[in-house]
């Protein structure tokens, strides 16, 4: 009998086991195809030059395409520099030697990195309502107690914990979670939740980590429903003006559930266990070349039948990737065949 019951277990196990070793083979060979590919140092006569090469390595390195508005940022960065230390900074980066971290910080002037709680609301209203709740209830069925949700592309990580509130919010509606008295609410011990928020950018995943959001009038909370208020406390600085700067900290039961990790969408995301729902919204926009690549490494690690992809409300998919479109009241989804 009980050699019966631990058969599922060890079938996920090894089936885990099975999709983290095929994502890192395929990583290791983009990881070497790329390193083969990696241009030779060069010489640039103009800063025009300089401009052009840098934005071809960076599409190159992390798929964000080149275009006016990158060439502009890159300018206005590179105004207050002579082109002799233009030109060694720029030669630096194109040596074999190049630290990742330079190409990082270069890449985070270039991306903006707008965010905040409840954006776009529709989407965010037809995730709860619909996908959800059918999500939950397949779980339960099946008796695969487990929900994981990858935030692609999170900025600074208020999409991500608005994604861990909902999921959490939607399990107790099911009746799989409780809610305390202090508001918080925790999943009843047969089932779990985890929620990974990523992005490229090292700063925004230190502000992420920290869970901790201003309350200005541009800030994270310019539109957070007031159901979202009581999984945040309140905190005091004691080096804020005197004129009041106000703080909000994620809750222990939610930033318990979430985590963050930097990452490429150029890579593929390795993982054991494969995806419930992964979102991705107002990311692609950097794409262009790259945005078929970007789209098969958000596809693969979804988990096969029914596994959800979200995109931006304006963002199309390229070939379907394995995936058929679902639509509810003007709002599009992907679910793996």
């Amino acid at each position: 009998m009980s050699q019966t019951k631990a058969t599922p277990k060890i079938d996920q196990l090894l089936s885990g086991l099975k999709i983290a070793t095929g994502s890192l083979r395929e990583s290791l060979r983009e990881a070497q195809a790329a390193s083969a590919a990696a241009p030779p140092p060069r010489v640039m006569k103009s800063r025009g030059d300089i401009v052009s090469a840098l934005m071809c390595e960076v599409e190159r390195r992390y798929g964000i395409a080149p275009g006016e508005q990158v060439e502009r940022k890159l300018v206005r960065i590179f105004e207050a520099m002579t082109f002799e230390e233009l030109e060694r900074w720029s030669q630096s980066l194109f040596s074999p030697y190049a630290i990742e971290a330079e190409w990082l910080s270069l890449v985070e002037n270039l991306t903006v990195h707008e965010t905040y709680f409840d954006r776009d609301k529709e989407q965010l209203s037809v995730l709860s309502t619909e996908i959800l709740p059918r999500l939950i209830e397949k779980k339960h069925l099946s008796g695969d107690y487990r929900i994981r949700i990858w935030s692609a592309g999170c900025s600074s990580g208020e999409e991500t914990y608005n994604l861990t509130i909902l999921a959490l919010m939607a399990l107790r509606d099911a009746g799989f979670a409780l809610e305390r008295s202090d508001g918080s609410i925790v999943p009843v011990p047969t089932w779990s939740l985890y929620v990974l928020g990523s992005d490229i950018s090292s700063q925004m995943i230190r502000i992420a980590k920290s869970g901790i959001y201003s309350t200005g009038e541009m800030g994270s909370f310019r539109s957070t429903n007031t159901q979202l208020w009581k999984f945040f406390d309140e905190r005091t600085w004691l080096n804020e003006t005197a004129s009041g700067g106000r703080s909000l900290q994620v809750k222990r039961c939610i930033s318990s559930l979430t985590g963050f990790r930097r990452h490429n969408l150029m890579d593929m995301m390795v993982e054991a266990t494969a995806f419930d729902l992964v979102v991705c919204r107002n990311v692609l926009i950097y794409f262009d070349r790259n945005k078929k690549k970007v789209l098969e490494n958000l596809c693969r690690p979804l988990a096969p039948g029914g596994g959800t992809l979200i995109l931006g409300a304006t963002d199309v998919m390229l070939d379907q990737q394995g995936v058929e479109r679902r639509q509810s009241n003007g709002n599009f989804w992907y679910e793996k065949a």
